[in-house]
């Protein structure tokens, strides 16, 4: 009888057998390794295409010294060269008989921490003079790892935008990365720091506080000004018709505008252009001259310049 029963317990297990090889209902399967051929993370669209792509052939140099924000030697076989930005101007620091304008020496530090002993390549513009009154090569400087310093300078609020004469390759590029700095009031677009003015350094004051009043522009309209000082930011001066005697001005901005205070003036005669009112985020506006008042000159070449209510230039528009 025990062995009959043995003999069924042995039958049962060897039946059993096969089963027991089987993973039960609860064990967790291994996991499955990423692929090696997965998709990296795409870059923001935000930073595609923020900056030009740096042309083949150009010519390298090495940086010898910098000079100042937008001056610089470069080694050139053998040669060396004094280069000056196309693009840029940087707040003065070394200009005999001026004074440190406000944020040079930032923008002078910062050119050197960026360009100083780096091997560069430089690139002309076939729309521009191949070099300056002074003799000076005027460039675009690339570093080896493709970005632009001219484009560096202005995104970092070191410099302004700056247009010498005829539209250049990059204007574009350059005048939507200082309506960025400023935005964000980067560097010398800070109210801690120079909030866009030129002045001297030890001289920059705040912007005068509710109540304060103004001060006019320096000498009214009759004053010559840089137009290398101009931002053309928060507001440019897009247009002006001079037989109809309407100046259009555009907020370039992502914050409205009050044009109290400000001044638009006509530079051959002196003369005042009437502006005012609030101008939105990416508004254009025409404003069209006092009722029979002859402000633009139709026959000469009349420059335009807009002020702040500091009496900051901010925009200039050349005549022709």
């Amino acid at each position: 009888m025990c062995i009959a029963r043995v003999l069924t317990l042995v039958l049962l297990l060897a039946a059993c057998a096969p089963d027991l090889a089987q993973p039960t209902a609860t064990t967790v399967a291994p996991a499955i390794p990423p692929s090696a051929t997965a998709v990296a993370p795409t870059a923001p669209a935000s930073a595609a295409g923020a900056t030009p792509a740096m042309p083949a052939g150009l010519p390298r140099g090495a940086v010898v010294h910098v000079v100042d924000g937008d001056t610089l030697d470069v080694d050139l076989g053998g040669q060396t060269e004094r280069v000056r930005l196309i693009g840029v101007d940087t707040p003065e620091t070394v200009r005999p008989n001026t004074p440190v304008e406000c944020f040079g020496k930032e923008a002078s530090a910062f050119a050197k921490q960026l360009l100083d002993g780096q091997a560069v390549y430089l690139e002309d513009d076939p729309s521009q003079d191949s070099r300056d009154k002074y003799g000076r090569l005027l460039r675009y400087v690339w570093l080896a790892d493709g970005r632009l310093a001219n484009l560096e300078l202005v995104a970092g609020g070191y410099a302004y935008e700056y247009t010498y004469d005829q539209p250049y390759t990059y204007q574009q590029t350059f005048k939507q990365a200082q309506r960025d700095a400023q935005t964000a009031r980067r560097g010398l677009w800070s109210p801690t720091t120079c909030n866009g003015a030129r002045e001297a350094a030890a001289t920059t004051a705040s912007a005068p506080t509710a109540g304060q009043g103004a001060p006019a522009p320096p000498a009214g309209c009759s004053a010559r000004p840089d137009p290398a000082r101009a931002p053309n930011a928060p507001v440019a001066i897009v247009a002006v018709d001079k037989r109809a005697e309407v100046v259009t001005l555009k907020n370039v901005g992502d914050t409205p505008v009050d044009l109290g205070g400000w001044t638009l003036c006509s530079l051959r005669g002196a003369q005042t252009h009437p502006i005012g009112g609030v101008l939105a985020p990416g508004e254009t506006k025409a404003f069209p001259g006092a009722p029979g008042a002859a402000i633009w000159s139709n026959g000469d070449r009349d420059d335009g310049a807009l002020y702040d209510a500091q009496g900051r230039l901010i925009s200039y528009w050349r005549d022709g």
